[in-house]
Formats: structure tokens, C-alpha cells, sequence
């Protein structure tokens, strides 16, 4: 039988679990309600099948946040400035602590700056389960532009990538357009067109040009085995341990010498860069001066003068070789009269002794050239 003790046991154990499990749904759910965070939207244009509210946001693999609502654009923002439009809305809740607490206004700002470097929005598979998440990534501008909008979102907005399952579906439909288009008559043309391709190329090789080239392929393919066993050699090359760090330090020795150096190369730079400046202008200047007409006409003024210094230097050409012929005929005359020639020296040798001593005798006898024989000299002893 219960007594009313057991009763209040009881009673006391019921209110006890209640209060612990209200307790527990407060910490582990609408604990958020009490949290700060900074709102995000984003915008689809594809299905988002496996994506559902609570679904979590990751930046590069952390979380970041989870997925608060997910509506349509219409919805939203005026359906008269939508147009042909039919975006879904997704709507999510940033934990602003993983991003050193800074201001929402400040946390809009930096978002914009990345969006510009590629900063996108895309939904990933988690595993085989289906389930999505948003992973935002970075990614190139150029082959992701945003989706056009025709209104101003009044959260941060980050722009969204195509899902990898939407880019493969739309492959798979590129294909499938071009081999529909293909006609029956084409793939038969194709298919006989390889088939003579392959039949070409057995023919080829049944033949001795066909054989040569595979001998010569099989010797690149051995050349290619031993240059691969070389390569293994050397690389198990104990010395090789050493050498990658030594051509580290070398490396670091060159960067040392380029910073050390970088005043002097800086200033060899500037020298070339004003030599460059005065051979271009003296480019310039031999441009303008050949392209001056008074080059033309001196440059046709030159012509005639040339040809006249050619026809006198044939002329001097033709005065040399005669007075060279002339030394020539001089010479030989000489040579068959160099023995009247000595004589006629000789005796011109004679004549001017002569002529010396009258010349001596004139002067110390100047009255015996007209009178006679000197006078006898004086002989004082005789006196």
C-alpha cells in the first residue's frame, strides 16, 4: 500500500526531471535567442533540396554560423521590382565572435572587399547523406559574377556559386544537347572516319617504314628507362642530401649580396635608364635629320661627287703606272750605262780637284795666274 510520503517522492521527482529538461532546452536551443549575431543573406538560382533551417555555415571548414530561414525573394522584398526572377532567399545568422568581436558595420564593410576578390556562397553535399550545408569559399570573379538584383538587400549579402551537383547537371545537359543535335548521318561519318583512321594506322605499321618506327620508339621508350635508372641513381646519391642544403646557403649568400648591393644596382639602373633616354634621342634626332628633304638633295649632291673622286682616282691610278713604267725605263737605262757613268764621276772628280788647286794657287798667287811663275822666296841667310 503507497503511502502519501511515497506520493510526495514521487511528485518531488517528476518536478525535478521537468525543470532539468526545460533547463537543458533552454541551454542547448534557445540559448541563440539570447545571443548576438550579425545577419547574412544570400540568394539562389537552383534548387536547394537538402538545405533546411539550423543547416550550418562554414568558413574554409570552421563554423561560422547556421542557416536561420530559407524563403523565396518575393517574399521578401516588392515583387514589382523582381521581374522574371524566382531567387530563393536564404537567410543566416553569423557568430560574430569568430571575428575579433568587430561592429556590424565594420563586419559589412570588410565582407564587401572580399566579395570584390571573390568571396562566394555555395552549397555542399555533407558526405552521401544529402543534407547541405553553405561553405563560403573563394573563388575567381570572372567565371563566378554575381546574380543581377534589381533591389538592394538589406542585410550583408554575400553572392552565391552554383552547387558542384548544379554545375555537373549542367554539363551533363551540354552534352546531351550536342550528341541530340547530332544526326544519325554524322555519327555514322564519324564512326567510319575513325574506323579508317585505325585501319590507316594497322596498314602503316604492318610496313617496314611502319616497323622502323615502332624499333625507333621502342629505343626512345629504352632511352627513356635509362635516363629514369640514372635519375634514380643520383638521387639516391648520399651526396645529394647535402647539396640541396648547399644550394640553400648559396641562394642565401645571393640574396644577401643583391640586398647588400641593392643601392649600387638601383643606381646602375637609373644610369641605364638615362642612357636609354639619350640614345633615343639621338634616335630621334638621326630620324628627323634623314628625314629632313635637304638630306635627300644633299644625299643626291653626293652621287655626282663620288663618281667624279672615282673617275679621278682612276685617272691617278692610270698617271701612276706610267711614271711607274718610266722608273722602270730609268732604272734600265742606268743599268746598261753604269760604267760610262762611273768614268764620267770619276773624271768630274778630277776636274773639280783641279779646279780646287787653281782655285787655292789664285788665292795665295793672284798676279802668277796673270804674269807667270811665282817670284822665288827670300832666303835671309843669304843676306
Amino acid at each position: 500500500m503507497i503511502r502519501k510520503r511515497d506520493y510526495f517522492k514521487l511528485g518531488m521527482f517528476i518536478i525535478t526531471g521537468a525543470t532539468m529538461l526545460v533547463a537543458m532546452i533552454i541551454v542547448l536551443g534557445a540559448g541563440r535567442y539570447f545571443q548576438t549575431t550579425y545577419t547574412l543573406e544570400t540568394y539562389f538560382d537552383e534548387s536547394v533540396n537538402g538545405l533546411a533551417v539550423g543547416s550550418p555555415v562554414k568558413l574554409r571548414g570552421v563554423d561560422v554560423g547556421r542557416v536561420a530561414e530559407i524563403n523565396f525573394v518575393s517574399n521578401k522584398y516588392d515583387p514589382a521590382n523582381m521581374g522574371e526572377v524566382r531567387y530563393v532567399y536564404v537567410e543566416c545568422d553569423i557568430n560574430p565572435d569568430l571575428f575579433e568581436f568587430i561592429s556590424e558595420d565594420k563586419f559589412i564593410e570588410v565582407l564587401q572587399q572580399d566579395v570584390a576578390r571573390g568571396l562566394r556562397i555555395r552549397p555542399t553535399s555533407l558526405g552521401l547523406t544529402g543534407q547541405l550545408f553553405l561553405n563560403i569559399i573563394y573563388d575567381d570573379p570572372k567565371t563566378n559574377p554575381p546574380l543581377p538584383l534589381k533591389w538592394t538587400p538589406a542585410h550583408a549579402y554575400i553572392p552565391s556559386a552554383p552547387s558542384t551537383l548544379s554545375r555537373v547537371e549542367g554539363a551533363i545537359t551540354t552534352i546531351s544537347k550536342t550528341l541530340s543535335s547530332l544526326k544519325q548521318e554524322d555519327l555514322e561519318s564519324i564512326i567510319s572516319d575513325v574506323k579508317s583512321i585505325v585501319d590507316s594506322i594497322d596498314n602503316f605499321m604492318k610496313t617496314e617504314g611502319g616497323k622502323e618506327a615502332g624499333k625507333q620508339m621502342l629505343g626512345v621508350l629504352e632511352n627513356t628507362r635509362s635516363i629514369l635508372a640514372r635519375a634514380n641513381t643520383l638521387m639516391a646519391d648520399p651526396a645529394l642530401d647535402t647539396l640541396i642544403p648547399n644550394t640553400a646557403s648559396a641562394m642565401k649568400g645571393v640574396n644577401r649580396i643583391i640586398t647588400e648591393s641593392a643601392d649600387d644596382i638601383i643606381a646602375a639602373t637609373h644610369e641605364a635608364k638615362v642612357a636609354i633616354i639619350s640614345f633615343k634621342q639621338a634616335a630621334n634626332v638621326l630620324n628627323k635629320t634623314l628625314n629632313d628633304p635637304r638630306m635627300d638633295k644633299a644625299m643626291s649632291q653626293i652621287a655626282p661627287t663620288m663618281q667624279n673622286i672615282s673617275q679621278a682616282s682612276a685617272d691617278l691610278t692610270a698617271a701612276v703606272s706610267k711614271v711607274h713604267a718610266l722608273v722602270n725605263r730609268l732604272n734600265g737605262v742606268v743599268a746598261s750605262e753604269e760604267a760610262n757613268i762611273h768614268a764620267i764621276i770619276g773624271d768630274t772628280r778630277e776636274v773639280m780637284q783641279n779646279v780646287k788647286e787653281i782655285t787655292g794657287d789664285a788665292k795665295r798667287y793672284p798676279s802668277g795666274m796673270i804674269f807667270g811663275t811665282p817670284p822665288s822666296k827670300p832666303n835671309p841667310e843669304k843676306q
